[in-house]
């Protein structure tokens, strides 16, 4: 999902792409779309008994505070006299928020029930925990200038998830990577205090760097420099993009920042020749089904794009974004969609290899 949680509470302002890439993992078998009833009814049957072979089982676009188990938010927002501490009020609120902007303001919520480092400890071990039961490879944004907004010390909230995460990787040998996401209608200064807090702390942990927020908001070329500086740093680079905006914002994206992945990106397939491109390229999608109709940037789970996304010969694997919020998780979403859309276990395997493929401090 985009995030720009404090647009309505913090005065948020309002060629194909140069990286090469391996070949992705092969995403469907030929004659997928004209597959009969009989066999996408004996798919989806499949799917719902699926369990994934690959070893490496990855999420590489998850967001902080919209994954923290539920029980750990409502118990830190009642410790900190926020109003989702009382009962039913979280619950409550996630269901009115099926609309963006909606959503939005439930994001800031979340946030808003922070009001320590020692908070986003104890969130961050029992997010890493909850993950580490269907995953073997968590990748998890983090906003610090969210943070400083709130009144947060950015660099001590950021060494409290790092020393957190820490033992329950020990204890359960998945990997929790953090990506450091900058708002985008925040602008480029913001983005650049992000890497600068990067160039200061030099967590290990820290993989990977992306933007989120308002597409529309800034053109994509006003952080050509803020991309490039991020590779420098050895970051990988992601974008949200084409999530709300039209396929025009995905190759602005792809051209002028040349990430390494992209987050949605589903209107893509409103541009064949643009997608048959990006499909060249073997530039990974980050699809989220349920956050996309959860926020109405699909009409629903039947007419999402993915089918459209995979027969282009895209490179896709599916992520929760914020499975708290969307009531979700990464091995849901690939049961839902086999479920739905017919895909068979080759199919849904073969995403899976794709988010392996494409995650981030690969070693």
């Amino acid at each position: 999902m985009r995030k720009s949680p404090h647009a309505d509470a913090a005065g948020a302002s309002s060629g194909a792409p140069g990286t090469k890439r391996k070949s992705a993992p092969s995403r469907r078998p030929a004659g997928r779309s004209t597959t009969s009833a009989m066999s996408v009814a004996s798919s989806a049957a499949q799917s719902h008994r699926w369990s994934p072979t690959e070893t490496m089982v990855a999420d590489l676009h998850l967001h902080f505070e919209g994954s923290v188990p539920e029980g750990v938010l409502t118990r830190i927002a009642r410790r900190n006299g926020h109003a989702f501490g009382r009962p039913g009020a979280f619950a409550a609120a996630r269901r009115r928020s099926r609309q963006s902007h909606a959503f939005l303001r439930l994001y800031a919520d979340c946030c808003r029930a922070f009001s320590s480092p020692l908070d986003y400890a104890e969130a961050a071990s029992a997010l890493g925990r909850r993950l580490a039961r269907e995953l073997t490879h968590a990748e998890i944004y983090v906003s610090p200038e969210i943070w400083t907004r709130f009144g947060l010390d950015a660099g001590s909230v950021l060494a409290a998830i790092d020393r957190a995460f820490a033992p329950v990787e020990a204890r359960t040998g998945c990997r929790l990577v953090l990506l450091l996401d900058t708002v985008r209608q925040w602008g480029a200064e913001a983005a650049e205090r992000v890497l600068d807090l990067h160039e200061r702390t030099r967590l290990p942990r820290i993989a990977g760097f992306g933007m989120g927020g308002d597409e529309a908001s800034l053109p994509a070329r006003e952080f050509r420099r803020v991309y490039r500086r991020a590779r420098q740093l050895g970051l990988t680079t992601a974008v949200h993009a084409g999530e709300w905006a039209g396929p025009d914002s995905v190759a602005e994206a792809a051209d002028e920042l040349e990430p390494d992945r992209i987050d949605h990106g589903i209107r893509v397939v409103e541009d064949a020749r643009l997608a048959a491109r990006l499909a060249r390229a073997g530039l990974p999608f980050c699809v989220a089904p349920s956050s996309n109709v959860a926020t109405g940037a699909a009409a629903s789970w039947k007419r999402h794009p993915l089918p459209r996304l995979l027969d282009a010969g895209l490179s896709i694997c599916l992520s929760a974004d914020d499975p708290t919020l969307f009531r979700t998780t990464t091995l849901g979403e690939y049961r839902r969609a086999g479920r739905i859309f017919g895909l068979g276990g080759a199919e849904l395997d073969a995403m899976i290899a794709v988010a392996a493929s494409a995650r981030s401090g690969k070693g």
